[in-house]
């Protein structure tokens, strides 16, 4: 349920205005100022300099004074239909509102030059409903300009977001081809796998076919902007063998994934490059193994925890992969992860992204 909307906040906030829309303000209030004291005088108001004078001194502020509580109205339209995908509910709303205080908001004046006889003014219906008709098509016209202005704003900032994103996946790329060709985790990796065929042929083929899995992955699907849970569960997995068979009692790790999270999606190579991020940062021995657990959470959530045996060493590596991830989640369903650091354990929530929030893929 959405939280409820504090119209008071909103207020305190008014006006504030676009530069379009103040660009906008002081091309729009002379016009209006001389379409109200036309309709007030007609052409009188140009024939007699103390008309023009004083009311067109009084147009302008009531002009100003019209245009700040349309704009105050604005405002609160966009606020309480702010989650609505389409805008012409909003727009809809917004003229019929601009035309019911226009139209008080006009009776009231020429009620007011009329009752005081303000500079010699006598009533007239038919400059009356003239400035009630050009009251109406100038809201329907400034609404319909503002609107403009604002889709054209949304559909820049929209191609500035596309743009940062695709960058951001240049960035994934490169970081996950240092992943792929890191000569520590290969010599490594070939190292163990030397091991195991002199000790134990059967588990060297088994390690054999896992490092096929990872490197069969990391080939075709690091291009991919996302790929569902399931998926990327499955590569973890055997990357966690190739660790296994390397620090063997020193590290653990556990599942408790919801069957329906595994079609859920999150881009390529996270929890990869959360595990790494695990032991690079921490220390693994028998004594006191390092232990990721991987689990889910509530709302479609994912967590990534493990305990802390911190090594004396910055890996600044390390620190770009999370900002990466974090950087693409945001970008992905303007979400942000939830880092919570313990003395004890470091824990990592991930948004799992579904169907209908893949907009900007």
């Amino acid at each position: 349920m959405n939280a409820p909307i504090n119209y008071s906040t909103v207020l305190k906030r008014l006006p504030k205005l676009a530069g379009t829309d103040t660009q906008l303000f002081w091309a729009a209030i002379p016009f209006i100022t001389l379409l109200l004291n036309i309709s007030l005088f007609g052409l009188h108001f140009f024939s007699d300099f103390t008309v023009f004078f004083v009311s067109g001194i009084l147009g302008f502020i009531v002009s100003t004074l019209l245009w700040y509580l349309l704009n105050n109205i604005s405002a609160l339209t966009k606020t309480h239909f702010a989650s609505d995908r389409y805008p012409y509910k909003r727009i809809f709303t917004t003229i019929c509102l601009y035309v019911i205080v226009t139209t008080l908001f006009l009776t009231v004046i020429h009620w007011v030059y009329d009752s005081t006889s303000l500079l010699g003014y006598e009533f007239d219906e038919k400059r009356y409903r003239w400035s009630l008709f050009s009251g109406i098509i100038l809201n329907v016209f400034v609404t319909l300009l503002l609107e403009g202005a604002a889709g054209f704003r949304n559909w820049k900032a929209t191609m500035i977001e596309t743009e940062q994103l695709k960058k951001e996946y240049m960035q994934s790329q490169l970081l996950g081809l240092k992943s792929q060709v890191n000569p520590h985790f290969l010599f490594n990796s070939l190292n163990s796998l030397s091991s195991l065929i002199s000790e134990d042929q059967e588990k060297a083929e088994k390690f054999l076919d896992e490092m096929s899995k990872v490197y069969r992955y990391l080939l075709r699907n690091t291009d991919d902007q996302l790929v569902t849970l399931e998926t990327e569960l499955q590569f973890v997995k055997s990357y966690f063998f190739l660790l296994k068979s390397r620090y063997s009692d020193g590290i653990a790790m556990c599942f408790d994934v919801n069957e329906s999270d595994l079609n859920l999606s999150l881009p390529p190579l996270t929890l990869q490059m959360l595990v790494e991020a695990a032991y690079n940062q921490n220390t693994v021995n028998k004594d006191r193994p390092l232990c990721i657990e991987i689990k889910s959470l509530n709302n479609g959530w994912l967590s990534v925890k493990n305990n802390i045996e911190k090594k004396v060493v910055d890996d600044l590596a390390d620190q770009s992969g999370l900002e990466n991830v974090a950087n693409k989640f945001r970008l992905l369903c303007q979400q942000n992860i939830v880092i919570t650091k313990t003395k004890d354990c470091n824990i990592i929530e991930l948004p799992l992204i579904r169907q209908s929030e893949k907009s900007l893929v």
